[in-house]
């Protein structure tokens, strides 16, 4: 049987703001209506981060965008915060879709299949994808993934949510790491693709916060020379 909240007491854009309120019945919160209103939430507040920034998000922003009440809005996310993790997992997937659409036009296959090259290889390709772009990778992704770390002492759902985001990227980059033949050396696979991607974190911030001063040939050949014997990888190598 579908979930169904309690009616609630609206006022809609236009009604004067002494006119009673109306008395709207709510739909399931697992309906057709019901997604496709969270899903244009989502997408205003996204449009608002990406072209403004992150501290010009507001709900009253969003309201405005929709043309939604409060009580509109807040039934279906009751909170901003509710907002960012669904705005989160949008931008991140959006950032996943555009790399492996990239990737895959490069000759990649998907992340454990061993096709296309190996774990250095996509890690390569990373990096300079991630260099090129004039912005770096998803600038404010990056703003939003801090401040939901300036938080998660205070917000376990912050935490949980860049915890499960690290936790799949760190299962693809081990997956990489098993196709490409049996382990070698004392590092397990777990740790190597917890340095790689320290190595993009830590990249994706300095982009986000000073672009230009990064010299990115010099950054790159660093990178590369860092990941190397990391990987396995003989240091001449291309």
């Amino acid at each position: 049987m579908a979930i169904r909240k309690p009616a609630m007491l609206v006022n809609p854009p236009g009604r004067p703001a002494n006119a009673p309120p109306v008395v709207v019945e709510a739909e399931p919160t697992d309906s057709a209506v019901a997604r496709r209103r969270r899903d244009e939430i989502v997408a205003a507040a996204t449009d608002i981060i990406a072209t403004e920034g992150i501290h010009r998000l507001s709900l009253g922003r969003i309201e405005s965008r929709l043309g939604m009440s409060r009580g509109q809005l807040t039934y279906y996310f009751p909170t901003k915060e509710s907002i960012l993790l669904a705005v989160f997992d949008r931008m991140l997937q959006r950032m996943i879709e555009e790399m492996m659409a990239d990737a895959a036009r490069s000759g990649f296959g998907p992340p454990g299949s061993g096709r296309g090259g190996s774990v250095f290889d996509r890690a390569k390709f990373g990096l300079e994808r991630m260099l090129n772009r004039p912005d770096g990778e998803k600038a404010e992704l990056f703003s939003l993934a801090h401040t939901f770390q300036a938080q998660i002492r205070h917000r376990p759902d912050f935490r949980a949510k860049l915890a499960a985001a690290n936790a799949d990227w760190r299962a693809h980059i081990v997956a990489d790491l098993e196709a490409s033949g049996p382990a070698t050396g004392p590092i397990p696979a777990a740790a190597k693709a917890s340095v790689v991607m320290a190595l993009f974190q830590g990249l994706g911030d300095q982009l986000a916060v000073d672009p230009a001063a990064l010299d990115r040939a010099a950054v790159l050949n660093a990178c590369l020379e860092v990941l190397r014997p990391l990987l396995g990888v003989s240091p001449d190598s291309v």
